[in-house]
């Protein structure tokens, strides 16, 4: 092997691996994120002997406002940890996010729904990210993975153009609900 060939593919490895770091750091950064959150407790004894807590200065009574002893709590780990509702939220928005930022990116197709084109657009520009994966990365591990993706990719595009929103099996439904409110009608106007 010369030289030159060996820079270049720990480059490329290099290249990959920042790339990968990126990914996903981008997914699960806004997971690992969580609020340290403190609270001031405010509390005193009013007239009857009895101890009042609260966390908000303004619900106290001006006479006891002097003999107020505050106390900053501090959330445990086990609060600050993210539940599996939150992760499912955060994942949710930042879904919602994506799609806000990418559905206008997809030139409508004259002959196809406005979803469908979305996912032809989709599909072709990730049949090209994995046919240059497939090329330019020189790891058989690698072009493997890539050219399964594509092959899943070549067989889920037009099962998820099919079944779409106005998309052949939305007509077909439409029609066959139509044909359905036609012969409910006819049954009914038999004596």
């Amino acid at each position: 092997m010369n030289p030159g060939s060996k820079q270049g593919n720990s480059q490329r490895r290099w290249i990959l691996t920042a790339w990968l770091l990126a990914v996903w750091g981008c997914l699960l950064l806004p997971l690992a994120l969580t609020e340290a959150s403190a609270t001031t407790i405010y509390s005193y004894i009013d007239e009857q002997g009895t101890p009042v807590m609260t966390d908000n200065f303004n619900t106290i009574p001006e006479r006891y406002r002097a003999r107020v002893k505050t106390t900053e709590q501090i959330a445990t780990a086990s609060q600050r940890t993210p539940t599996v509702g939150t992760i499912h939220e955060r994942v949710s928005n930042f879904g919602r996010q994506l799609r806000g930022m990418v559905s206008g990116a997809a030139p409508n197709i004259s002959g196809l729904s406005p979803s469908q084109s979305e996912i032809l657009t989709y599909a072709g520009f990730a049949a090209i990210v994995l046919l240059v994966a497939m090329n330019v990365m020189k790891g058989q591990f690698i072009r493997l993975i890539a050219l399964g993706c594509l092959i899943l990719l070549g067989l889920a595009t037009p099962v998820l153009m099919y079944v779409s929103s106005d998309g052949p099996m939305d007509v077909m439904k439409n029609k066959a609900s139509q044909v359905e409110k036609k012969h409910q009608d006819r049954v009914q106007q038999i004596p």
